[in-house]
């Protein structure tokens, strides 16, 4: 019996057999329009079609249940309670986990107090050297490590890169020289550089995509927090100098370096991952479905983060993967909002304590007027993370923030040079203090790469994109246009409006984008929708099945 020509197209379109069903394993074509799973069956005798739902899950048949019925399998209570028990096992420890980084980052800043210089026989331009190097080291790490991690797992590798850089912050007790201060600080930036994408990789692993945005807010504000915990601590230590015959620096070094450690070591048995038993300490088997089903749901490309079988993680990535994530015109806008959208502030932020210097204030008084904005500034940022979840747009909050920036920008910028200095420091306290809001443009990269290959190089690009904006910021306030700074000033006026001309070039862009697909979409027969489930190239954010998130 000869097949139906269609039928034989749509039995091209059939699945691999899943060769090895394995703990949370995946492997099926999600149908947004069929609201399920999809598997096409051929019968090779006859040429019959039969479209049937796939059942990857079948052996663990509660998750395979909530699958197929929905968001309805579970209650709403039961969710809260779930992402409750998710946000205090996975998040307080994930928080944990980036205040070692930023710890092992600022505890140079707070050295600089002591005699370093004078002990290793140095000078100030040595150490911008050696920050120049760590930032290099950091960069230029970035994108291999997010690879290692999409390999090897960040349940194994994240905790390695902590224990690493740990034991280097450790060694740093014992440089002796300028020499070994900048082979340490190269250490340290390779160590580090991509821990902050392979967290957020890890992170999206958990939530939907629209409860992405206030998880990483808390990651960050914990980043500036920790700020603000390593002076004290430091003040603290220092308090050990000439103990055993060590600098305070040293002491500094040591305490912190061994602390950090145990947070590294701590980690491999602490982190929780589906791809590890651990994770059933804390949840209940219903629990565990409910949270895997509703990560799937929202976003299929999410599930080969949950597999443990060996495609899914032993795949590499190649040079095409990087440059497909570096030139993608779904993410490239946004990666430009990364980096000059944080400039008209980051300038500020870089330089506070010299512009408060510059007005006349001491050092602990330049210090203590830092403390509000940096205050500000986490309350911005969660609150703009929370509407953008909420409401589930992102692209107005760059808008939102350049229109905070840009008054207080043309105020310093028109006052005459004799003002009183308390205008330019409330100025300058919400120009510091605005809604930051990289947390909302990370967690749009992640929902618009729609694959967990290119979302891992993704955030790792976005994140190059920011330090590439951090450089620009640090050259915006030149000597020679101290103390007002009117040139940088109105330059940063300018990149503010830029901003948000971007801001609504990607929500136009976006929603053109959607309409088409969603016509083309619309028209197709349902023949046509599995057929081309099966057989397109199209891959991540390109597929016609997926909207982009605005």
């Amino acid at each position: 019996m000869t097949a139906d020509p269609e039928k034989q197209a749509l039995a091209s379109a059939s699945m691999a057999e899943v060769e090895e069903m394995d703990y949370g394993s995946i492997s099926s074509i999600h149908s947004k329009e069929r609201g399920g799973l999809v598997k096409v069956v051929s019968n090779a005798s006859d040429g019959e079609i039969n479209c049937e739902s796939a059942k990857p899950y079948a052996v663990f048949g509660e998750l395979q249940s909530m699958l197929d019925e929905g968001p309805s399998a579970w209650t709403p209570d039961e969710e809260r309670r779930v992402r409750m028990k998710t946000d205090w096992r996975v998040m307080a420890w994930v928080c944990v986990m980036m205040f070692s980084l930023q710890l092992n980052r600022m505890n140079i800043v707070n050295v600089l107090t002591t005699d370093i210089f004078t002990d290793l026989n140095m000078q100030p331009d040595d150490y911008n050297l050696g920050q120049s190097i760590f930032v290099t080291c950091f960069l230029l790490f970035e994108i291999p490590t997010q690879i290692l991690t999409t390999i090897i797992g960040p349940e194994i590798w994240i905790p390695t890169m902590m224990t690493l850089w740990a034991t280097v912050g450790f060694l740093q007790t014992f440089i002796t020289d300028k020499t070994t201060y900048l082979v340490t600080r190269a250490f340290l930036g390779m160590c580090q550089g991509g821990f902050i994408p392979g967290l957020v990789l890890y992170v999206t692993s958990f939530y939907k995509s629209n409860e992405m945005s206030v998880r990483l807010s808390v990651i960050w504000t914990t980043n500036h927090m920790t700020n603000v915990a390593s002076a004290l601590l430091a003040s603290a230590i220092f308090q050990l100098d000439g103990r055993f015959g060590w600098r305070n620096w040293q002491w500094l070094f040591f305490v912190e370096g061994l602390a950090t450690i145990a947070i590294g070591i701590s980690t491999f048995f602490l982190m929780p991952s589906f791809r590890r038993p651990v994770i059933s300490r804390v949840f209940t088997p219903r629990e565990q479905a409910i949270l895997r089903a509703r990560v799937i749901l929202d976003d299929t490309s999410k599930a080969k983060a949950l597999e443990r079988s060996r495609s899914a993680v032993m795949t590499e990535l190649g040079i095409k993967d990087i440059f497909r994530a570096v030139t993608d015109k779904y993410l490239v806008p946004v990666f430009i909002l990364g980096m000059l959208g944080f400039v008209p502030s980051v300038a500020s932020y870089q330089f506070i304590t010299i512009i408060l210097r510059n007005f006349g204030y001491s050092t602990q008084e330049s210090n203590f007027l830092s403390i509000p904005a940096n205050t500000l500034l986490c309350i911005g940022m969660v609150t703009a993370a929370h509407f953008a979840d909420k409401y589930r747009r992102r692209w107005p909050m760059p808008i939102i923030a350049m229109l905070w920036l840009l008054p207080l920008l043309i105020v310093e910028l028109a006052v005459p040079d004799d003002a009183d200095r308390w205008v330019r420091v409330f100025c300058l306290t919400f120009i510091v203090g605005f809604p930051y809001f990289t947390p909302v443009l990370m967690s749009w990269v992640s929902a618009n790469s729609n694959d967990q290959h290119k979302r891992a190089l993704a955030v790792a690009v976005y994140n190059i994109s920011v330090q590439l904006g951090n450089i620009i910021s640090a050259n915006m306030y030149r000597s020679d246009d101290a103390p007002i700074y009117r040139r940088g000033n109105s330059i940063l006026i300018g990149i503010a409006i830029f901003n948000i001309f971007m801001a609504l070039f990607i929500r136009w862009f976006f929603s053109r984008e959607n309409k088409r697909r969603e016509e083309i979409w619309r028209n197709m027969t349902e023949l046509e929708k599995i057929h081309y489930s099966g057989t397109t190239t199209d891959a991540g954010n390109r597929r016609l099945d997926f909207r982009l998130h605005m």
